[in-house]
């Protein structure tokens, strides 16, 4: 698998739109090694989005484990859900459902756990998660959902992850997960460099610890 060149974690945006922040960031590349860069960010007034089925919020203390849940993959093309591992993404020893409620359930979540580690303030860089390589029918199966524009979405304490990503006009506009992969001079990359910022507020007076208020 590729992995960063000359030591540096940052790589080259799509041509026309920047990503920033969240799920996608940067280039995709072309391997099957994944890539984490984890950022946890000071205090932060409000969410930028809410996963409501049983939202409640919770309160971390320094260095406290935060799950990062995987949910479905999506697309606006084919409308059919797929399992996250349907792809062979890196998996966690034993994959197991983390549906919390009712309503994650009648609204057709797939939600399971994932092998990223994140705890509580502690901020990482350059972390290579797993690598692999790629059969033939996995590649197929990258290609086939790359086409059809699957979207990837992840969950972290009942937040959705969402792309922000900064258009030519220095405008910034949002997206639900991310691509999983896209097609340029008829090769396919895949997005599997990524960098997580977790947002989080704290107020002594209300309560102890750290509220994660947003997850891009």
């Amino acid at each position: 698998g590729a992995r960063p060149a000359d030591g540096d974690c940052a790589a080259p945006p799509a041509p026309g739109m920047e990503p920033r922040g969240g799920g996608a960031s940067g280039r995709a590349r072309p391997a099957s090694s994944a890539v984490l860069r984890l950022a946890v960010l000071g205090a932060a007034p409000l969410a930028r989005g809410l996963y409501l089925p049983g939202f409640s919020p919770v309160e971390y203390q320094t260095g406290d484990p935060v799950d990062l849940k995987v949910n479905k993959l999506t697309s606006v093309k084919t409308q059919l859900p797929y399992s996250y591992y349907t792809l062979p993404y890196c998996r966690p020893d034993k994959i197991q459902a983390s549906v919390e409620n009712l309503g994650e359930t009648l609204m057709g979540d797939v939600i399971e756990n994932s092998p990223y580690q994140i705890q509580m303030l502690k901020n990482e860089s350059c972390k290579l998660l797993c690598e692999q390589k790629l059969s033939e029918p996995e590649k197929d199966k990258f290609r086939s959902m790359i086409e059809d524009e699957y979207l990837v979405n992840w969950i972290l304490d009942n937040l959705p992850a969402a792309t922000r990503y900064r258009r030519p006009s220095g405008a910034f506009t949002y997206m639900d997960g991310f691509l999983v992969g896209l097609i340029q001079r008829s090769h396919y990359f895949i997005h599997n460099h990524v960098t997580l910022d977790i947002q989080y507020h704290q107020n002594p007076e209300a309560f102890e610890g750290y509220r994660i208020v947003g997850f891009e």
